[in-house]
């Protein structure tokens, strides 16, 4: 049966869910319980594909896949920061280049898969924060995406790029920097309809200071050899400003004194 497989039990409701760090191909029968931390819509040929970010309890994070033909069986019951129970799928290793999450495997659904919405009392925030001084200095693998958080400065202006391989003719791009809590600067390009977005949030921001977080963005080299995040089409979610007052990571920032944010963790969130 390949490794051994451990349940956790946080809670006598749980059921025997499995932990998302034990999921491999070695076994057939799954269940798990997650929260939907991101979905998106990919272009596969002539068809899409659904992908999905899952958490569970113990902070680990997955890929989930729904193809084509599943889609409109599943596509109600998967919202965004909502926990579900999934039973019967398949999990597979993740061939792509680039991972949005650490984990080697994905999430594969089937026809029989099951998913039912469940009421849960943890309302935690997953974020995979990477310092700025790790990603600078080229020891982060840039195979795996990672989420970001800085106070917002050099915000440049939003441009149209002609390019004769986009249907619609050139995309938006856009250039900023975000700063630690050690003034370490780290640039940003998001491009497409993220840039537009971030860019109409700037610009109508209710206060000088802004707190952004992005979350599931690449790292690649710039034209200088130094090393910058982006958004990757569709998975690459940004927030400004957040109340982050119920999660396990609190931002704690003075917008008046024009203080950066300094972050600290909960100890035993789960107790």
């Amino acid at each position: 049966m390949g490794s051994t497989m451990i349940p956790f039990t946080s809670d006598p409701c749980d059921g025997g869910y499995f932990r998302i760090a034990s999921l491999n191909p070695n076994m057939g029968e799954w269940s798990v319980s997650v929260k939907i931390l991101n979905c998106w819509s990919v272009s596969r040929g002539t068809g899409r594909e659904l992908n999905m970010i899952l958490g569970d309890e113990h902070f680990t994070q997955i890929q989930a896949v729904v193809r084509d033909e599943l889609i409109d069986n599943y596509l109600s019951r998967l919202i965004i920061d909502e926990w579900v129970s999934i039973k019967n799928f398949d999990v597979s290793r993740v061939n792509s280049i680039l991972r949005p999450v650490p984990h080697r495997f994905k999430i594969v659904f089937r026809s029989d898969t099951l998913v039912q919405s469940i009421n849960m009392c943890s309302s935690r925030t997953y974020f995979n924060l990477t310092e700025f001084v790790s990603i600078l200095s080229g020891i982060v693998n840039p195979t795996i995406c990672v989420d970001v958080v800085g106070k917002i400065v050099n915000v440049r202006e939003l441009v149209f790029v002609p390019s004769v391989e986009h249907s619609q003719g050139g995309y938006f791009e856009l250039y900023f920097g975000l700063r630690d809590t050690e003034c370490i600067h780290l640039e940003c390009r998001l491009t497409g309809d993220l840039a537009v977005e971030f860019y109409d949030l700037w610009k109508h921001r209710s206060r000088n200071t802004v707190i952004c977080i992005i979350k599931f963005v690449k790292l690649e080299l710039s034209q200088e050899h130094r090393w910058r995040c982006t958004n990757v089409t569709g998975s690459t979610r940004i927030m400004l400003n957040p109340d982050l007052s119920i999660t396990d990571e609190i931002l704690c920032w003075n917008p008046e004194n024009d203080q950066v944010p300094i972050i600290t963790r909960k100890e035993n969130a789960m107790e």
